[in-house]
């Protein structure tokens, strides 16, 4: 995966309507293959759309979300409709959440990787709808919302839906829209991430 790294993108709000504008664009650009480096997201409640990547077979990406009990707990994926993209899955793991020793053997890992016992593993749709927003073609594989049961830290580990693959995905938290200067900031690299060629490393 790599950081967030946010460029001027002014001639891009022509591209925005309302309620596309109001999601945070932004692209990772760092590794986060731990739940150590995971992108803390300061404002989780915050909608955003999140570029990143899967660079190696059986990566996984991890994101934190520092939240209240009751706060609204949305987590969703989607993926660039071009060349690159990958199917991307995850794992949300935290406190107060349904026992993650029931949700299976990968998910009780990630979940014993944080000191969690709570874990929802998310299914991607088997036919997720194309749709369009801001200009930009997206796979929409659907979106978790819950309300965060307990205080805490609650982490999302992303992987490719096939353990091989590698490719481009749009990590989208968050429900609470705002429009702003970050937005305009932000988007100008996630339209340069959907139309970037991918060349994805491989494991000797």
């Amino acid at each position: 995966m790599r950081r967030t790294t946010p460029l001027v993108a002014l001639a891009a709000l022509a591209l925005l309507p309302a309620g596309t504008a109001a999601h945070a664009p932004s692209v990772v650009e760092t590794s986060t293959d731990s739940p150590d480096a995971a992108i803390v997201l300061d404002d989780p409640t915050l909608s955003r759309a999140i570029g990143a990547t899967i660079d190696r077979p059986g990566e996984t990406d991890w994101y934190r979300m520092d939240m209240a009990a009751g706060e609204p707990l949305v987590v969703g994926m989607t993926a660039p409709d071009t060349h690159g993209a990958v199917a991307a899955t995850f794992t949300l793991v935290g406190p107060g959440l349904p026992d993650a020793a029931e949700a299976g053997p990968e998910a009780l890992a990630l979940a014993e990787a944080v000191g969690a016992d709570g874990a929802v593993v998310f299914e991607p749709a088997a036919q997720p709808p194309r749709e369009v927003h801001g200009g930009l073609g997206i796979i929409n594989y659907g979106t978790v919302r819950l309300e965060a049961p307990a205080d805490g830290s609650y982490y999302v580990a992303v992987r490719a839906v096939d353990p091989e693959a590698t490719g481009k995905y749009v990590f989208a938290p968050g429900v609470r829209e705002e429009f702003g200067a970050d937005a305009i900031v932000g988007m100008r690299d996630l339209i340069a991430f959907f139309e970037a060629p991918w060349e994805p490393e491989t494991v000797d």
